[in-house]
């Protein structure tokens, strides 16, 4: 059985999806910005501020080598882990990757207020800074998935039944067989 990753932009659901589905499908969920954190022993905005992105993201991709060797689990990954290809080849190598998506409104609704997200602090306007932030890497998370899952207007559980029907067909399919599945829902 292969690991089920959730990759995205912040706000569209990962973790709240991601433990969900890791309960529906009896493994373990991890998160790998989690990861970081307890090793770092500072959260990821702290470590933005402190040690500056590029620390970050050296400290994400050695989160994502160990939890991508625990499993079959169910991980979430931080927004910006497709900016590093090593981080991609890993992903999908062990497991089925399906980016959650969702429009700039819907992500400023759910991150407003939240003083965790470090791309987002001190953003003149925090709106352009998300459409600018999803434009640049949009290309990397349609490179880096299996499937794409549009959370916009679904409710959460909506959500869960379409990654775990995409995973299902995955986990079916014959080890010979392509692991590219067209996800009918972007």
């Amino acid at each position: 059985m292969r690991n089920l990753v959730l990759i995205g932009f912040m706000g569209t659901g990962k973790s709240t999806v991601g433990r969900l589905c890791a309960r529906r499908l009896g493994l373990r969920f991890r998160d790998s910005d989690t990861l970081v954190e307890r090793r770092a022993r500072k959260t990821v905005a702290a470590i933005f501020a402190e040690d500056g992105e590029a620390a970050f993201r050296a400290q994400e991709t050695s989160a994502i080598r160990t939890l991508a060797g625990q499993g079959p689990l169910v991980l979430s990954t931080g927004g910006g882990v497709v900016l590093k290809q090593e981080n991609v080849d890993i992903l999908r190598r062990t497991g089925f990757v399906v980016l959650l998506r969702a429009g700039a409104d819907v992500i400023l609704a759910r991150t407003s207020g939240r003083e965790s997200r470090p791309l987002l602090t001190g953003a003149a306007d925090p709106a352009e800074r998300v459409v600018t932030l999803l434009r640049e890497r949009e290309a990397a998370y349609c490179r880096a998935a299996h499937a794409i899952v549009d959370t916009t207007g679904l409710t959460r559980e909506e959500v869960v039944a379409r990654v775990l029907d995409l995973y299902g067909a995955v986990c079916e399919q014959s080890s010979g067989a392509s692991d590219e599945v067209d996800s009918g829902a972007s």
